[in-house]
């Protein structure tokens, strides 16, 4: 417990600098976690995800994020604060499993590439972030002893994860039932106790998530649970650009910027593959911790496979924990040196994190007052929020287009039943007219239209199913605001 808490002690420091300029001032995130800050408002708003605005993914992540908000404010602080939470436990529960199968030395160092390398390099905390957590903790509980008890507590936390990504959790309990086949193959156990072993992780997964839905299974039935969490999401892999999923396109120019994410990308599978032709090689070895390496490769394998239709920078990375332990694992088996491992490690660790830290404070320099609280974030960005918050009241309904980041910082509503207008994800060409009714039923005054929507055209010449809402646009409201990076802001005609 003495290196859990130095653990934890030192994660905190490290994301307390990245997450707040002071104490008072908490840095202005952004990615895919704003739309479940705006998930978490409607929910305080007494709204019922699902019935009342849509989500492809389970309540988990929006309930975290309302109970901080009921915890703590309705602010960006609150965020943060669940980031840095998260972080710390993150970073606990990957030296506890990095424990499992090396020595302090070189699990501390895994914890500290897994900080800084993957969870520091977005603060992110999504629902694959979430699940993912659920799963591991699982996996550390099998790692204990093969017992009846042991997977029921797996299954429970099995059960949870799906609360938060059901295609993790899916895949995360095949990783499990593969494991139990194989080790009881390698132990030569009778199959009536294998059996009961997958039944106990089964059914205590079943129960769980069972329990966990039937509020939502009542409140909005069982054919639009199963619309917004299977078909929308087997409808969103199916549309996605069979791509790498990396933020900008890849070429020689910038492949010195993409180096850390193509490692990531090469490394995972290859060191899935090592570990699990280790595991093959040593099954008959008692001294190879066999089954907390097949567990944790075969988990992490599972996570990989399922991700893979719809791979991207993000969801790589919040998967990558068990990949990064494995390979610190991989290096000691080549007999690296441990004091050199260490050693580099360390200078990756301190130089890594504190250019992070160093850049956020000297980017994020603008620092004020908005409904949302107290943030910092950049000039340009701390600009428009302002101009914003003078053309807007609080509790005031206003349309982000392409982006929901600006509610929880204004504590402004969005007014339609879908989480933002897109050319991709769930917006789809039906939506357009319901999306104009509720804009005329809730009397929305102003609009913000992000530049990324009429990428390779312009405003009035860009021809795709979201044409129809410009020509209302244009019908109903007037441009009053272009900002520099190009999104502008509307107001409704006789609106002063």
């Amino acid at each position: 417990m003495r290196w859990h808490a130095v653990v934890a002690f030192f994660s905190a420091i490290y994301l307390y600098l990245n997450l707040f300029s002071s104490p008072s001032f908490p840095f202005l995130l952004g990615g895919d976690q704003v739309y479940f800050w705006m998930g978490a408002q409607r929910l305080l708003n007494g709204q019922t995800i699902y019935r009342d605005f849509f989500q492809f993914t389970p309540p988990g992540t929006d309930l975290v994020y309302a109970a901080s908000f009921r915890l703590l404010g309705e602010t960006i602080w609150a965020t943060n604060a669940v980031a840095l939470f998260f972080g710390v436990l993150s970073a606990c529960l990957c030296y506890s499993l990095s424990r499992q199968i090396m020595r302090v030395a070189s699990a501390l160092t895994a914890t500290g590439l897994f900080l800084v390398l993957i969870y520091g390099k977005f603060l992110n905390p999504t629902h694959h972030w979430f699940a993912v957590f659920f799963i591991l903790l699982a996996v550390r509980i099998e790692m204990k002893s093969l017992t009846i008890r042991n997977n029921v507590i797996s299954g429970v936390l099995l059960g949870i994860s799906s609360f938060f990504n059901q295609a993790h959790a899916a895949a995360a309990l095949v990783g499990f039932v593969v494991f139990l086949v194989l080790s009881a193959i390698r132990r030569r156990e009778a199959r009536a106790h294998t059996a009961r072993l997958i039944a106990a992780l089964v059914i205590a997964f079943a129960l769980v998530s069972l329990s966990l839905y039937a509020y939502y299974l009542r409140a909005v039935g069982h054919e639009r649970l199963w619309f917004c969490l299977v078909e929308s999401v087997s409808r969103y892999v199916a549309e996605s650009p069979r791509s790498l999923g990396l933020s900008g396109q890849l070429g020689l120019s910038n492949v010195p910027r993409m180096l850390p994410y193509l490692l990531v990308y090469a490394l995972t599978p290859l060191v899935y593959g090592f570990a699990l032709w280790k595991c093959s090689r040593s099954h008959n070895d008692a001294l190879f911790p066999w089954n907390s390496i097949t567990l944790l490769s075969l988990c992490g394998l599972s996570l990989l496979l399922e991700i893979t239709a719809s791979i991207n920078v993000l969801r790589l990375f919040a998967i990558a924990m068990p990949a990064v332990i494995l390979f610190i694992w991989i290096l000691g088996e080549f007999s690296f040196p441990e004091r050199t491992l260490l050693a580099s490690a360390l200078g990756v660790i301190v130089i890594l994190g504190g250019h992070q830290g160093v850049a956020k404070h000297i980017v994020c320099r603008a620092k004020g007052q908005l409904p949302g609280g107290k943030i910092a974030t950049t000039p340009e960005e701390f600009d428009e929020l302002r101009v914003l918050a003078q053309q807007t009241r609080p509790g005031e309904y206003l349309l982000e287009a392409g982006w929901p980041g600006v509610y929880l910082p204004l504590k402004l509503h969005n007014p339609l039943y879908l989480p933002t207008l897109s050319r991709w994800d769930s917006t789809r060409p039906e939506d357009i007219e319901p999306a104009l009714q509720q804009m005329d039923t809730k009397h929305v005054n102003s609009v913000l239209w992000n530049q990324h929507l009429d990428e390779r055209c312009s405003f009035s010449s860009c021809k795709d199913y979201l044409s129809p809402f410009r020509n209302y646009l244009t019908r109903s409201f007037l441009p009053i605001h272009t900002f520099p990076n190009g999104d502008v802001l509307w107001q409704r005609r006789g609106n002063n």
